[in-house]
């Protein structure tokens, strides 16, 4: 586990990090460690226990501890499992797999057959939305619905920006970087953002620096979009800058063949469960309930 790590204090660091946010969470969570082809994986559960199953990632490089946090209105509804993706910052096998192909279908094939789930609803942000998108590409009768929050997979990143934004605060965290990061990551012009998800991925980048990252995945093929037939959800927002939301919406609508709705939050931007809290809330739920 430590090998993703720059030093045994580093991961120390993050592991005692992770454990005080799982006790912030929305809800009270139990965890499970489960057996894949690739090691053990750590889940995270929350919500009533005969809710509905809902998967829910997390953004790349991070980790199941706070997402909960983003999308605390799911837990009314659903039983909610979150877990660490293998090769990131928490508690899974630090295995990192190619991201073209079916590996990480493979592996979540193997984590639902060892949580005895047979269909399931799966959201996820940023790398979590690729994650999703790329689980109904390869899994079409285990995965119901997908909702796809500022998801990667879509469109080119702005290698550029996020180098001259985001990569400082990796490596040098401070609370001149760190501001300039949340600047980049959120919309100036949301009216009512929740500002405790701001804080809370503010010191969750202090842990960064310990940690060795994983690339983004990147956009995924043509040929993978168009095995999507579960009903699916994209939302992007107006002032996105990691990715490129018109390019990613027109992406889903023309090779999704599962596409319900693509739509572009004005006054969003990639953090858009902080910007535009109660939109998001609005729409993953409707959707989750009614799609067929």
């Amino acid at each position: 586990m430590q090998s993703l790590y720059r030093s045994a204090y580093g991961y120390a660091a993050v592991m005692q990090h992770y454990d005080s946010m799982l006790n912030c969470g929305p809800v009270p969570y139990t965890t499970r460690m489960v057996s894949t082809r690739y090691g053990p994986t750590h889940v995270v559960v929350g919500g009533p226990q005969h809710a509905p199953p809902v998967l829910l990632f997390h953004g790349w490089n991070g980790s199941a501890c706070a997402i909960g946090a983003e999308f605390p209105f799911l837990f009314q509804h659903y039983r909610v499992y979150m877990p660490d993706i293998i090769g990131h910052a928490g508690k899974s096998a630090p295995v990192r797999p190619p991201t073209h192909g079916s590996t990480y279908a493979l592996w979540v094939q193997d984590m639902l057959h060892a949580l005895k789930l047979d269909r399931v609803r799966s959201v996820g942000i940023s790398g979590g939305g690729w994650m999703t998108l790329k689980l109904a590409a390869h899994m079409p009768t285990q995965i119901s619905h997908v909702a796809a929050i500022s998801p990667d997979g879509l469109s080119t990143t702005n290698t550029a920006a996020v180098l001259r934004w985001m990569l400082p605060a990796a490596l040098w965290p401070s609370k001149r970087t760190i501001r300039r990061m949340l600047r980049f990551i959120t919309s100036p012009r949301a009216a009512a953002p929740n500002f405790a998800l701001y804080e809370q991925f503010a010191r969750g980048l202090y842990n960064l620096k310990h940690f060795k990252p994983q690339k983004n995945p990147g956009p995924m093929s043509r040929s993978e979009l168009r095995k999507i037939i579960a009903p699916t959800l994209i939302l992007m927002g107006a002032d996105e800058r990691i990715f490129v939301p018109h390019a990613a919406v027109e992406r889903a609508r023309s090779d999704i063949p599962g596409l319900v709705a693509a739509e572009i939050i004005d006054a969003g931007g990639h953090l858009l469960t902080a910007d535009q809290p109660t939109l998001v809330q609005q729409r993953v739920l409707t959707f989750l309930a009614t799609a067929a």
